[in-house]
């Protein structure tokens, strides 16, 4: 089952796409969401990525980039600029109110649209058991695992579907309380884990990481 097949069995229409853009990108050198990608940039090619599976739209979360007059995706701000990711998934539940709000950074160049599919059919499908191995009924957020590390430091909290009604006052609590960590952040919602390639949810930080990029993918 491809991933245009999988968004129509969806029991959940209402998911809203959005690409993590507002990082300083220091290690980089210079923005990496205006950085070219097979042809596009890479903030189109996120959001490209995303629009099959998000009926109700796609946006771009923090862009530290002037937007061009003929750029068609809706750019939103951070509450405080320059304080993590956390920022933008915080401007994204809010701008998203209700349903699920599928985020992505952007420097996640690997991602495949299988792998989008897969995220939003764990939120959608809701069978299995959370984090902590309870059986749930509606899980609070799916996000991609990588399948070579079971530990914590194989998760990818930059490739999430999450369930606004349940996330935001979580998320916007914490926040609040000063906390800039995702993983903290997130550490009182029900989360279901999707095991997938580790190579598709490696970030492009560096010039290195950029260069062994397109080493690989030619």
């Amino acid at each position: 089952m491809n991933s245009r097949q999988l968004s129509h069995s969806f029991s959940i229409t209402e998911v809203r796409g959005y690409v993590l853009a507002g990082g300083q990108s220091r290690r980089m050198g210079t923005d990496k969401a205006l950085i070219p990608v097979n042809g596009q940039t890479a903030v189109e090619r996120q959001c490209r990525l995303l629009e099959p599976l998000c009926p109700q739209g796609v946006f771009v979360a923090g862009a530290r980039f002037a937007p061009a007059t003929n750029f068609p995706w809706h750019v939103i701000q951070d509450p405080i600029p320059d304080s993590g990711p956390i920022t933008g998934i915080l401007s994204a539940l809010r701008h998203a109110q209700r349903g699920i709000a599928l985020i992505v950074a952007v420097d996640l160049w690997s991602l495949t649209p299988d792998t989008i599919a897969a995220v939003v059919q764990a939120m959608t499908s809701q069978s299995g058991p959370d984090q902590g191995g309870v059986e749930e009924n509606e899980f609070d957020l799916s996000y991609t695992h990588s399948a070579a590390d079971p530990s914590s430091m194989g998760v990818q909290p930059l490739c999430a579907a999450w369930r606004v009604e349940t996330s935001l006052p979580i998320i916007s609590e914490q926040f609040d309380l000063g906390e800039r960590s995702v993983m903290r952040a997130w550490s009182d919602l029900h989360r279901h884990p999707v095991s997938v390639p580790e190579s598709h949810i490696a970030n492009i930080n560096t010039p290195s990481d950029m260069e062994n990029f397109r080493q690989v993918k030619g």
